[in-house]
């Protein structure tokens, strides 16, 4: 009997312990997500013709830039090192994602964080 409480209860504090890695990582990621915009609006070199924002939902930072889709694309890795540089961390499946004015929010560009 005791062997089952011991794997019963090392079983419940496992999938807390799961939880709570999994909900403070999101939690990270939208800080980061936070974070990520003011830096990113803060930077001379995107040329950014709005304010960036950011979407917990949708799992991404939009920026509209004033580049064409494939000047939006090299500006990936820009945006990898930035990421690196200040250390943020995001789950799986967070992204930038680009607009320019001309496209009336299409999305021109799309970089993996």
């Amino acid at each position: 009997m005791r062997n089952k409480y011991a794997a019963g209860l090392f079983f419940l504090l496992t999938i807390v312990a799961v939880q709570c890695a999994y909900s403070s990582g999101m939690d990270e990621s939208v800080e980061n997500a936070s974070l990520l915009s003011k830096i990113l609006d803060g930077n001379d070199t995107m040329n950014l013709t709005q304010a960036s924002e950011y979407s917990a939902e949708n799992r991404s930072v939009n920026i509209d830039v004033d580049h064409s889709p494939e000047e939006a694309k090299k500006l990936c890795s820009e945006i990898s090192a930035i990421v690196e540089y200040h250390d943020l961390v995001f789950a799986p499946g967070w992204t930038v994602q680009m607009t320019t004015p001309s496209t009336d929010g299409a999305v021109i560009a799309v970089c993996p964080l």
